[in-house]
């Protein structure tokens, strides 16, 4: 059975943050492996990403992922976008009105985040490691979305699971690459003895926030402590590892 992680302030739009667990993949894919960037057999994908859309009850034709490359682009996704073309656009957002479509976001550390907005009735997909995030990612979106005319003081938006900050820890360059932004982004980082650690959640939190958007719940979950429930890029590189799964998380209307 798949574990899948809901928000409750998402509680009126199908979602889903989905963990490792239901699928069909084996091996270090086991085993609800979404990701055609891995080395997994193309069936188990294609079989795990059915099983996802079935889960919340949409048809896995019309849910739809991006090529994600870290960045800070966000597509709208409308009726001009060629749907056979969405999963080669690089891009790492985007948001959409149509209906009967689902919209999903690819994760193993990074930050998932999914966001609705009733009266528009739009929906949102975003995905942050701390490139995509120092870029802009998550201010992109809402500049996209207020295009559309949206109040975005109304918008929903939910940080699923990703690596926390006890276990997330980076050197002093990376430190300096956010401060050379903005001096205040300091307060992302801890500091114990000679060792940083860096507050991914919480830096997403405060980029929405200091958008004017505050209905913002963080499912509390760490990919890189629980190697049974998520997979995770940072743990399988300390474990060695040559490869890893991702996990889906989805949104749709």
């Amino acid at each position: 059975m798949e574990k899948i992680f809901k928000a409750h302030n998402l509680r009126d739009v199908k979602h889903g943050f989905f963990g490792r667990i239901g699928g069909t993949s084996k091996g270090i894919y086991s085993s609800l492996n979404v990701s055609f960037n891995s080395a997994d057999n193309t069936q188990n994908i294609i079989k795990n990403r059915e099983i996802i859309s079935e889960n919340l009850g949409t048809n896995s034709e019309k849910v739809f992922f991006l090529n994600q490359k870290h960045t800070n682009e966000v597509i709208f996704f409308d009726s001009k976008v060629n749907v056979n073309d969405i999963n080669k656009i690089e891009a790492d957002a985007f948001i959409t009105d149509r209906k009967n479509t689902g919209i999903g976001i690819v994760t193993a550390d990074c930050a998932p985040i999914l966001a609705y907005e009733s009266e528009s009735g739009f929906i949102a997909g975003i995905h942050a490691g701390w490139k995509g995030a120092l870029a802009g990612i998550c201010e992109n979106t809402i500049l996209k979305l207020k295009e559309t005319g949206m109040d975005i003081k109304k918008l929903a938006v939910a940080i699923g699971p990703c690596i926390s900050q006890q276990n997330y820890e980076v050197k002093e360059d990376l430190v300096r690459k956010f401060l050379e932004e903005d001096p205040s982004f300091e307060n992302s980082f801890k500091r114990i003895g000679k060792k940083i650690f860096f507050d991914l959640a919480g830096f997403i939190k405060i980029r929405f926030e200091e958008m004017g958007i505050y209905n913002i719940e963080i499912i509390d979950m760490c990919t890189f402590a629980d190697d049974e429930m998520f997979f995770s890029n940072r743990r399988t590189h300390k474990m060695q590892e040559k490869e890893f799964g991702r996990m889906a998380s989805v949104i749709s209307l």
